[in-house]
């Protein structure tokens, strides 16, 4: 039976084979993104992935072309839920304490990298050893993921800049900085192993301090 909306309007139920369908490729992501990490993106077989998600190889090519397909549905499906979240915060109200607005955002992105540790090392080996003769697609499509990110922490610049909280000479360049701290903690978490929580607290004051009216 199909339900409706509150126009009366009826919504098509997804039938069970598209519902099986899609749990699939959910994990057949999933298992895509612990093997790409534990074993990084050259040593990744399609093999290792079919298994790790429990299906057989020829469905996994059923769904995907190649690593490099995969590797890019992989990187889209995470961008859009990263994305999805910052979207959702910066439509809320300014809590008219900039600080207070960076705290919030830095933290929606803290739980992020934090709930996909292993999407943090995909995008620290994407970074220093992306073999772009094999992945030509992945590495066509990787650097959009830092345009989408740069378009929405300079919103929130702006908004400082607004509030008078930052200096509007440098304002070009916030969120760029920004980005690149977020980045620097990202990849020193990676490169050593760390799984603690990220320092928020002391990178909202350590941003506010360098570039605070």
């Amino acid at each position: 039976m199909n339900a409706r909306s509150p126009s009366g309007t009826k919504i098509p139920v997804p039938s069970l084979r598209a519902r099986q369908r899609e749990q699939t490729y959910l994990a057949i992501l999933d298992a895509a993104e612990e093997i790409f990490a534990d074993k990084g993106l050259g040593n990744a077989h399609m093999n290792d992935i079919a298994l790790k998600a429990g299906v057989a190889v020829g469905t996994l090519y059923n769904h995907f072309e190649d690593r490099d397909a995969l590797l890019v549905a992989l990187i889209e499906t995470r961008k859009a839920e990263m994305v999805g979240r910052i979207d959702a915060f910066l439509e809320r109200p300014s809590t008219g304490n900039f600080r207070d607005d960076l705290t919030g955002f830095v933290k929606e992105m803290g739980a992020f990298f934090e709930e996909h540790t292993r999407f943090h090392i995909i995008l620290h080996r994407l970074e220093w050893g992306l073999h772009q003769e094999s992945f030509p697609a992945t590495a066509a499509c990787a650097p959009e993921m830092k345009r989408e990110l740069i378009v929405r922490l300079d919103k929130l610049i702006r908004r400082g800049v607004k509030q008078k909280a930052l200096r509007p000479a440098l304002a070009d360049y916030y969120a760029y900085l920004l980005m690149g701290i977020l980045r620097s903690i990202r990849l020193y978490n990676v490169d050593h192993g760390v799984d603690e929580r990220w320092p928020l607290d002391e990178l909202v004051r350590f941003f506010m301090e360098g570039a605070g009216a």
